[in-house]
């Protein structure tokens, strides 16, 4: 389909039957609470059957329900995109002429910008949070960890070391649609969501986050600093700056982080197998 669907939404306005365009200006009103609604409680929230709903989404052109929120999600998506582009917030990696004179020199600084990063992240280290974090992993049944992009590759080396340690979790690409819905049925108190948000910070990572908070998850937040906007929705917050001249992201400090939470992780794994020992032996 060419148009998005807010465009659908004004194409097809005129000819929908009254509960038709309640269902439309809702979808239209709350485009960031469409990603996560279900059938059934768009149905209890305008008080309309979840045939008519369908039907509505029928009259936009569109098979069911669920790709209905995959277009939403998808003008979310874009509408963001031209807002950062129109802001110029998108990180520019051309390196200037004048920078390229001595290469050598320029990579030396490089590296000195990278050093100064983990020098940071060490200066400001607080190994009491990182315990309290990590005794997180041993305190909920379910561990979801989730992200996008670079913050995805350092869940997918969070779940490595988890496993590791013999904590088993769940990892959603917040870029992909059917990682997200094969995931949020698992959130609830029972859960720790594990957030990891670097720049761009992206949306989807930040709706995840705010969720689980609403459906009671334990939701520990790794990003690169206290004024993310996901940040908001923390129980637990743990920040490292991420950024050089040449990347919005480089993994060396968030990295760093990772593994010194692990290595925490591993820490309270031993002790609470010398604690379950210790109360094993009184048995006898």
């Amino acid at each position: 389909m060419d148009t998005d669907i807010m465009a659908n939404i004004s194409r097809c306005y005129p000819k929908m039957t009254k509960k038709q365009r309640q269902i439309a200006d809702y979808i239209r009103d709350n485009a960031d609470t469409m990603t996560f609604i279900t059938l059934k409680e768009l149905s209890r929230e305008l008080g309309v059957t979840e045939i008519t709903i369908l039907n509505a989404c029928r009259m936009l052109g569109y098979n069911s329900f669920n790709e209905v929120k995959y277009e939403v999600r998808k003008y979310i998506n874009m509408r963001r995109r031209i807002g950062l582009y129109r802001q110029n917030d998108y990180f520019n990696t051309d390196v200037p002429e004048y920078e390229l004179d001595d290469k050598e020199q320029l990579l030396t600084e490089i590296c000195r910008e990278e050093r100064e990063l983990m020098e940071e992240y060490a200066r400001n280290f607080d190994s009491r949070r990182l315990m309290d974090a990590a005794r997180l992993f041993f305190q909920y049944p379910k561990v979801v960890l989730c992200g996008r992009g670079m913050s995805y590759i350092v869940c997918q080396w969070m779940a490595s070391d988890l496993a590791g340690a013999q904590i088993g979790s769940v990892l959603v690409n917040t870029e992909l649609n059917e990682s997200i819905y094969s995931a949020l049925p698992v959130v609830d108190k029972d859960t720790l969501l594990v957030a990891v948000s670097f720049p761009d910070h992206y949306f989807m990572t930040e709706k995840i986050a705010g969720y689980g908070r609403k459906k009671g998850a334990k939701v520990l937040v790794v990003t690169d600093t206290l004024e993310a906007e996901i940040a908001q929705h923390a129980h637990e917050l743990l920040t490292v700056r991420s950024t050089t001249r040449l990347f919005l992201n480089t993994a060396s400090a968030p990295m760093a982080l990772v593994n010194l939470l692990m290595s925490a992780v591993k820490i309270e794994g031993n002790m609470e197998k010398e604690n379950i020992g210790k109360e094993f032996g009184t048995l006898f």
